[in-house]
């Protein structure tokens, strides 16, 4: 009979080990259910993309133009693109002195961007944002008049809207430039022409770059 009352003890003793067992397991699968479905890897480093973008506002493209800009691009930065993109408006400045070609009224484009370098600091993008004509020696021409500029190695760009036939879509060579800069990316290999990464050719023509194809896809 004691005997038997042993066995019976250590039965439930078993039970009793074997049920914490499973509540503590079905605890931490849901713990790590919740911080999956929020994003969270336990125990591992994010790899999302994440970046702090400056919008540099110039000369007479104002703040509130930019203010009127940012819903577009935080909307098509989220759809296009993967990774976390928390824009910040910086204070209207002049387009620096030593940019300008005053016999063609246009603006260095590279010049612009290495005086955008120097603002950088940590995980940081600047885009300069600008009414006024753009250039850089491209095509085997000096001083070519383009819509926008960018250093694949520094975070920097600037796109102007002054070719742009539809000023509405100016987040297009936006986005396009920002591929560039950020992904080092180049243009798009497909022969795909709704694919905001296809080579512009001095056209300004984004009106039918909607997406972004299989191959530029970030």
């Amino acid at each position: 009979m004691k005997q038997l009352m042993l066995l019976l003890i250590n039965m439930l003793l078993l039970c009793s080990c074997s049920n914490d067992k499973s509540t503590k397991s079905s605890t931490n699968q849901t713990v790590a259910k919740v911080e999956i479905e929020e994003g969270i890897e336990p125990d591992s480093m994010c790899n999302t993309p994440q970046c702090v973008i400056y919008l540099q506002p110039y000369a007479d493209f104002s703040t509130h133009e930019v203010e009127l800009l940012l819903p577009d691009l935080q909307r098509q930065f989220d759809g296009l693109l993967y990774g976390y993109w928390e824009f910040k408006v910086l204070p209207v400045i002049p387009l620096p002195e030593d940019a300008y070609i005053k016999n063609l009224n246009r603006y260095r484009a590279t010049v612009i961007l290495n005086h955008e370098k120097k603002q950088l600091k940590g995980n940081e993008m600047v885009i300069g944002l600008t009414h006024k004509d753009i250039c850089m020696d491209i095509h085997g021409k000096k001083n070519y008049g383009i819509i926008g500029c960018s250093f694949k190695s520094s975070r920097v760009c600037v796109v102007s809207n002054k070719r742009l036939k539809n000023k509405d879509d100016y987040w297009k060579p936006i986005l396009h430039e920002f591929i560039h800069a950020f992904y080092k990316a180049g243009h798009c290999p497909e022969d795909n022409d709704s694919c905001i990464m296809q080579d512009g050719k001095g056209k300004g023509d984004f009106t039918n770059k909607n997406i972004l194809c299989s191959s530029c896809k970030h």
